[in-house]
Order: C-alpha cells, then sequence, then structure tokens
C-alpha cells in the first residue's frame, strides 16, 4: 500500500482538478537525482471524463507515485530486450491495463491484482502507445460500463487475464483513486522511463 500526502490543485472554470498522491518513493527518487543515479520509474495517471473522452469533460486528473515491479513482469521485460522470441510484445495487440479494488500492499512476488471481483483489465487503445524520449506512456479507455467500483489498485501486463502476467502494480489506500461510476469514462495510463539526474 502506498502511504503518502495528498496534493490537490483547486479547479478552476474549465480546468479540471488535478491531484498528486506522493508517498516515501518519491523522497528515494529526488535523493538519487541528488546522488547522480538514474532509476527505472513506472507510474500511473488517471484522466476523469463525465461521458465521452473530450477535453470540455475533464473533470479530474489523479497522479500516483512510482508502482512496484513484480518479479514475473522484470524477468519477461529482460527476455523482450534481450529478443527472446517466447516473450510477448507489450504492443497494442498485447497490452493491458488493469484495475482493482484491493488495497492489499503489492509485494514482489503478486502474480495478479489482488481482488477476487472487482477487478478489470482493458487492452489499450489502438493509439494507446507513445514513446517520448526517455519514456513510454500506455493508455487504455475504461468506457461507462467498464469497472465501476473504488479504484485501489493498478496493474499493466501482457496477457487479458492469468497469472504471472503483470509487469508491475500499484496499490493506494482507500479512497484510492476514486470509485468509477456508469456516466463516466475515466483512461488509465502508464508512464515507464529513466529519471534523469539532478543539475
Amino acid at each position: 500500500m502506498t502511504f503518502g500526502s495528498d496534493i490537490t490543485f483547486g479547479e478552476e472554470p474549465g480546468r479540471p482538478v488535478v491531484h498528486y498522491i506522493r508517498g516515501a518513493k518519491d523522497r528515494a527518487l529526488e535523493a538519487a537525482a541528488r546522488a547522480g543515479l538514474q532509476v527505472m520509474v513506472g507510474r500511473y495517471s488517471v484522466h476523469k471524463y463525465r461521458g465521452e473522452v473530450a477535453p470540455e469533460n475533464l473533470y479530474e486528473i489523479v497522479e500516483c507515485p512510482p508502482n512496484l515491479f513484480l518479479t514475473a513482469g522484470v524477468t519477461h521485460m529482460w527476455k523482450l530486450v534481450t529478443g527472446d522470441s517466447t516473450a510477448t510484445a507489450l504492443d497494442t495487440s498485447n497490452a493491458y491495463l488493469a484495475v482493482g479494488d484491493s488495497s492489499t500492499a503489492p509485494t514482489v512476488s503478486d502474480t495478479d491484482l489482488q481482488a477476487s471481483t472487482n477487478k478489470m483489465r482493458k487492452k489499450v487503445k489502438s493509439d494507446g502507445i507513445t514513446i517520448a524520449s526517455r519514456q513510454v506512456t500506455f493508455s487504455a479507455e475504461f468506457g461507462t460500463s467498464d469497472a465501476n467500483f473504488e479504484w485501489l489498485e493498478v496493474g499493466v501486463g501482457w496477457a487479458a487475464s492469468g497469472s504471472n502476467t503483470l509487469l508491475s502494480r500499484s496499490a493506494i489506500a482507500s479512497p484510492g483513486l476514486g470509485t468509477k461510476v456508469n456516466t463516466a469514462v475515466w483512461v488509465l495510463n502508464w508512464t515507464l522511463g529513466i529519471s534523469t539526474t539532478a543539475g
């Protein structure tokens, strides 16, 4: 579970509320940057829309602290890096973002989301993978009929279901990322990048 302070910037006409959830990992990353270290960082964010995905319907953005990489996921990533033909690529045909309602703290041995009933994986959008400089972002859209429950955990994987198919997982203490309802469309994003050094 992620423990940390919440920072919210107030809503202005035509602008969404931006909500940052910070934790101990953020402070550790700041210390790493000061020490001249580069770190691989994965972070989730949620863009919330009232109905259709359109700029005027965006009412809130939630930015999460860094995720935990899972043993099965890191092993899979090294297979991709080394060209192992048995590894499934995280492309638009195979990459999924996952949400659930369990706040159980993540451990590296996790094999799936921890929710027993309220959990869902959505394939990334057809244009849902973007690479820019030092990072790649994956995006999946959860429509009005999708995942209408409290979002307390998120993950990214390379299959629609199954154990040992998640690269990372985060859990956020209630109220988590919020409770999605059937009048809203939420877009979940996962950004993987290499941090920069200070100075």
